[in-house]
């Protein structure tokens, strides 16, 4: 694990500074996909302010996160089923090498 660093990112027009050990980058990057969301959901509606638009930001970020989290639990029981599949027909017809 790399020594934190601190990594300046503009959301919104408002400069941060991000303290991490991941790849600058990374973290750059993660701004700019924040800052277009921020910037699709202002332009949907002009009325809606910088904090309504953060807000409706997480709320998607968190529906994708929860929507990835329940699609790796499903494909995780799939390989568990498609485990014991695969060793119940190995002992039923004890394939030769």
């Amino acid at each position: 694990m790399s020594l934190p660093e601190t990594v300046e990112v503009t959301i919104a027009g408002r400069k941060f500074n991000i303290k991490t050990d991941k790849d600058p980058q990374y973290v750059k990057e993660l701004a700019l996909r924040l800052e277009n969301m921020i910037s699709r959901i202002k332009s949907g509606n002009s009325r809606v302010t910088l904090d309504k638009a953060l807000i409706i930001a997480c709320f998607y970020l968190l529906d994708e996160n929860e929507s990835l989290k329940s699609q790796i639990k499903e494909l995780g029981e799939e390989i568990k089923r498609l485990e014991e599949g695969a060793k119940l027909l190995i002992t039923s017809k004890k394939i030769a090498p």
